[in-house]
């Protein structure tokens, strides 16, 4: 499945952005990103790598939009998306391009399923 880039928009009261990439390694998603400041974009800071486990996913959800589409990831914990800026406790959208717009449609659907199997067998388990 290949990397899906994307920024989150609208940190520090829209002075500061995220630009990064997605990618799904096994049954994790993985975000390298950095922050830049939103205005000159001068600062840049290093590049960070966060790992999180789908089994702390609740669901994926994929908009499209007019100019740009939106993926937005939903967590069972507040917990989850502590070391991923964003304004949300629970909940991080990521701003999609358009051009980007087949990768995101597939890793939504996929990621989807998987979480549907895992809480499957999660219920199996609790039997």
């Amino acid at each position: 499945m290949r990397s899906l880039p994307f920024s989150i928009e609208e940190l520090n009261g829209g002075f500061m952005k995220v630009e990064g990439i997605l990618r799904v390694e096994e049954y994790n998603l993985v975000f390298e990103f950095q922050k830049k400041d939103a205005v000159i974009e001068i600062y840049q800071s290093e590049v960070k790598t966060e790992s999180i486990p789908l089994t702390e996913l609740a669901m994926l959800e994929y908009k499209k939009g007019w100019f740009s589409d939106k993926l937005i990831l939903h967590s069972r914990r507040a917990s989850s998306f502590k070391d991923l800026p964003g304004k949300d406790l629970t909940e991080r959208i990521l701003k999609i391009k358009k051009k980007n717009r087949n990768i995101a449609a597939n890793i939504t659907s996929t990621l989807n399923l998987q979480l549907s199997e895992i809480r499957l067998k999660e219920l199996d388990e609790n039997e």
